[in-house]
């Protein structure tokens, strides 16, 4: 089914606008909400994203929401609560911009709107050509479509400031997360990967060459492949990596179902990837001896990378070889041109040694009922936060048997 809605009554200039298409035509909003409807836009978001980039955009690709379509609300995981809305914002014929969302019932009847993907996907955002429909246009649009929202509740997790997303929505229901942030690495600033380790102290390097060293003298001798989407190798990797994360998250007393079940690994062994252009998803593999002791799963976009899973055999854990891996990891990146390397938030004070910059992290929510309301203000922005905050400053072992006791239940 689609639902359209034509806003022509909300802009009439006197005289035509060259620098924007919307100033004389209408702006046709249409919401998809099937998997033959998503398939049938790929052409199309496809062109649209290789157009337009705001730095973050990769959860938003069509090989991105098109798997995750088909792994969780068709697929193993199919979850009958959510509900696909592909929401496309036309001028005339022209695709002006993408916005992937999905509804959710939640107990109690509870429905939410918000960005395709969870608890996979890392950033909310849209797609938006800014040539075809500009930016202060595109707000009115926004508004226009959110005041026909039939869900309780409007929720956006984790929000660059910068994204095209943030600059479209009312800021009234913006709110910043004061404890997370994302970490960058801006290697735009290094010259070489000579020069960057000469920018550390005499100490550091020390350090870091004592942890290559005890790996190579004690497991044997430390190589780094790379393997991208749609081979064996990066298949194989990710079966690893899983397997890694999951006893880490186990041993470290932390809980998520992001990477439990088959469905994680279909998802993400579904995923493409260009080693010749250097685009879509790719692996880490650190091996020592020839075994992989670390494995790291990222993504890459117009030279951006996007780290996405970062694991490591528990019994390497003496070694710090997840260190040595990004170390290695990072090595690659400069020698092949990438721009920089974004650790996607869930800020761990390790990071600050693989960053040279940061970027705040916000959160959107918006009620659009009474139910909605206590759910935003209460839960989204008092508890959920609160708790979560308070779970983190947990030691592992109290963390571990909290985890452990709400298993059991």
């Amino acid at each position: 089914m689609t639902i359209t809605t034509t806003l022509d009554s909300i802009w009439q200039p006197t005289a035509p606008e060259s620098s924007d298409v919307a100033g004389t035509q209408p702006v046709l909003i249409e919401v998809h909400d099937t998997l033959q409807a998503l398939a049938s836009l790929e052409p199309e978001w496809r062109a649209l994203d290789a157009k337009v980039d705001d730095g973050f955009g990769y959860f938003q690709t069509f090989d991105w929401c098109q798997n995750w379509c088909q792994y969780y609300l068709e697929g193993s995981a199919k979850d009958d609560r959510q509900r696909l809305q592909i929401v496309t914002f036309r001028v005339g014929k022209q695709l002006a911009c993408i916005l992937p969302l999905v509804e959710t019932k939640r107990t109690g009847g509870l429905t939410i709107l918000q960005s395709i993907g969870n608890p996979m996907s890392q950033y909310s955002n849209l797609l938006l050509d800014t040539d075809v429909l500009s930016m202060p246009k595109m707000r009115d649009c926004w508004q226009t479509f959110s005041k026909q929202v039939t869900a309780d509740a409007i929720i956006f997790d984790r929000l660059s400031k910068d994204s095209q997303m943030a600059k479209v929505l009312d800021e009234a229901n913006l709110i910043q997360e004061t404890e997370d942030c994302s970490l960058i690495m801006d290697l735009e600033q290094i010259e070489n990967w000579e020069t960057f380790q000469a920018s550390f102290k005499k100490s550091v390097r020390r350090g870091r060459r004592r942890r290559y060293k005890k790996i190579e003298d004690e497991i044997g001798e430390i190589n780094l492949e790379v393997h991208f989407g749609g081979t064996d190798a990066y298949c194989e990797a990710i079966e690893m990596a899983l397997e890694f994360k999951r006893v880490w998250l186990k041993e470290s007393g932390r809980n998520t179902s992001s990477f439990s079940g088959q469905h994680a690994s279909d998802f993400l062994t579904s995923l493409e990837g260009d080693s010749a252009a250097r685009e879509g998803a790719l692996v880490y593999v650190m091996t020592a001896g020839g075994k992989p002791i670390a494995i790291e799963l990222g993504f890459l976009k117009n030279r951006r990378y996007y780290c996405f899973l970062g694991s490591f055999d528990w019994s390497a854990r003496p070694y710090s070889a997840g260190k040595v891996q990004m170390e290695q990891s990072l090595k690659w990146a400069i020698e092949n041109q990438i721009s920089c390397i974004d650790y996607l938030g869930n800020y761990e004070a390790y990071q600050g040694d693989w960053s040279n910059t940061s970027m705040d992290i916000y959160s959107y929510s918006a009620a659009k009922s009474a139910k909605g309301k206590i759910y935003a203000r209460f839960w989204e922005q008092g508890l959920k936060p609160a708790i979560k905050s308070a779970f983190r400053r947990l030691p592992p072992a109290l963390r571990k048997r909290l985890i452990a006791g709400l298993s059991s239940e």
